[in-house]
């Protein structure tokens, strides 16, 4: 089974007595994280081991012109040329094209060498029971941003949201492109441009939400100077009744360009 996922770059878990794939692909976020939904510690942020990182993958595949066992390389110069040669050798399982190949061995070179951080941290139930092992969340934290761009809303309409401790929110100047992000009551993660503030704590937006934030959800705000940083999530853990700790792996938007069609990250 796993080497049957493998082909769809999937992994393969077992939850509530079935089989359940999540994909690696271009995948929008599905829940927000600040300090407003996770404990006093935190986000904790660890990172490979340069020892851990290859910089050349040799990727054996089926070549069908040749009938037989056929070998891509594939190799990272820039991390050659910091690191040294360090071959990783990979079958391609049910891999008939060359081409396939070397997008499969691009693909672990990208993640070694850019998606090597993992960040942790427990969150309360309300969260860490909705999401699930393969989805996408933003984080915004503060002590890392250097700003607090999220928090929980106090009340809102489709097309005003009033923010919580503004007195602690760094708000993004409208020539910024300043978005919110909100969680609506039917889980939804939806983002709209802010084209004004009133009363220093009420983002108004340029297009309705097709519903209205509930009092208590969470928002973040993002901006061209500052975004938020994306993780997929790789564990959801019960650490006791009311509390989850959730593991996720740095994600990048523009991984799947820069795999499939040589487009250089943003």
């Amino acid at each position: 089974i796993n080497d049957i996922a493998s082909i769809m770059r999937c992994n393969v878990i077992w939850s509530n007595g079935s089989i359940q794939l999540a994909q690696d692909r271009p995948t929008d976020a599905s829940y927000l994280f600040n300090l407003g939904n996770v404990d006093d510690s935190g986000f904790s942020y660890t990172g490979a081991s340069l020892k851990q990182r290859h910089t050349v993958i040799s990727v054996a595949y089926y070549n069908m012109d040749a009938q037989e066992i056929d070998y891509e390389v594939v190799e990272d110069t820039a991390a050659i040329a910091k690191f040294g040669h360090a071959i990783k050798q990979v079958k391609a399982f049910g891999c008939t094209s060359r081409g396939q190949a070397q997008r499969f061995g691009k693909s672990i070179l990208f993640s070694e060498q850019q998606e090597s951080e993992l960040v942790t941290f427990q969150t309360s139930i309300d969260a860490g029971s909705i999401v699930r092992v393969g989805s996408v969340i933003d984080v915004n934290d503060p002590v890392r941003a250097g700003a607090r761009r999220g928090g929980r809303v106090v009340s809102a309409t489709t097309t005003a949201i009033t923010m919580d401790a503004i007195g602690d929110t760094t708000l993004p100047d409208i020539s910024d492109n300043p978005k919110i992000s909100c969680i609506l009551p039917d889980g939804k993660v939806e983002q709209r441009t802010i084209t004004s503030y009133t009363n220093g704590n009420i983002a108004n937006i340029s297009s309705a939400f097709s519903q209205a934030p509930q009092a208590s959800s969470m928002y973040v705000l993002t901006s061209t100077s500052l975004e938020t940083q994306k993780f997929r999530v790789i564990s959801v853990e019960e650490s006791n009744q009311s509390e989850y700790t959730i593991q996720g792996l740095t994600y990048l938007e523009g991984k799947y360009d820069n795999i499939e069609q040589a487009i250089s990250l943003p």
